[in-house]
């Protein structure tokens, strides 16, 4: 009996062993099939295909639920899917899971502000700001200063897309919301200044000319009003820039 006892102890020793070897290699299973997933639902992420890539990134998150970076990509998929209640809930188990994932802030405030909550919004896109570390700020900054113009809070847009604009001298992106939130303040001038930069970086974009055409229609240089409205049209004969610029074309007849 002693001796069988010994046996069945050994046995017991060897297969809580085994038991205990088995914990790492199926942990190492599992975070190889969440990374092939996260993959497979990046490419499908990027091919359009939202369906396919909810599916791998849920397959990621499932077997590695604590990487952030897999819930920020189901996050996107979910926002690109106009799914955003399921957006928000991924983009805040992200910033939980990493306080210092300004993407996933930034992304958190874009979701908060499809649904237009502006306070919640901001919020975010601030949290977002605040890492130094942060290599994409201009991001944040340009969400937030479009939040604070959404709200009609033009001094404090204003001063975000100033920011924009130091960071980012090569962009026309800054100039062209700062000209619009100058517009929108009545400083019809200034906004003329910042849209010719706009427009000097890039001239090919429709809503940079309506705006212009606004701004120089407002300052009475209807010559060159038409010529920019007309460029609007042109650039795009049936976008909405379209359609505001022949309005406003007939209204200078």
């Amino acid at each position: 009996m002693k001796r069988q006892a010994g046996i069945l102890l050994a046995l017991g020793v060897a297969v809580a062993i085994l038991t205990a070897c088995a914990g790492p290699e199926a942990e190492v299973d599992r975070q190889d099939t969440a990374q092939t997933a996260f993959d497979i639902g990046l490419g499908a992420l990027a091919e359009g295909n939202l369906p396919k890539a909810i599916t791998e990134l849920q397959r990621a998150v499932d077997n590695a639920p604590q990487n952030p970076r897999y819930h920020h990509a189901l996050g996107n998929a979910y926002l690109r899917s106009e799914q955003i209640d399921k957006a928000i809930a991924e983009f805040g188990r992200a910033v939980e899971l990493d306080p210092r994932f300004s993407d996933a802030f930034n992304d958190l405030g874009a979701a908060y502000a499809r649904r237009q909550e502006w306070d919640r919004a901001i919020d975010a896109f601030r949290k977002a700001i605040a890492n130094p570390r942060y290599l994409n700020p201009e991001r944040a900054y340009m969400n937030l200063g479009n939040a604070y113009l959404m709200q009609g809070r033009y001094d404090l847009a204003a001063e975000e897309f100033r920011r924009l604009v130091d960071i980012m001298p090569q962009s026309p992106d800054g100039y062209f919301f700062l000209g619009r939130t100058l517009l929108a303040q009545g400083k019809t001038a200034e906004a003329k200044d910042q849209l010719e930069k706009a427009i000097k970086i890039d001239g090919t974009v429709p809503i940079f000319h309506l705006d212009m055409g606004i701004a120089l229609a407002r300052l009475g240089d209807k010559t060159q009003a038409r010529e920019h409205l007309r460029r609007a049209v042109d650039l795009n004969p049936i976008g909405p820039e379209a359609i505001e610029a022949r309005r406003r074309l007939q209204e200078l007849n």
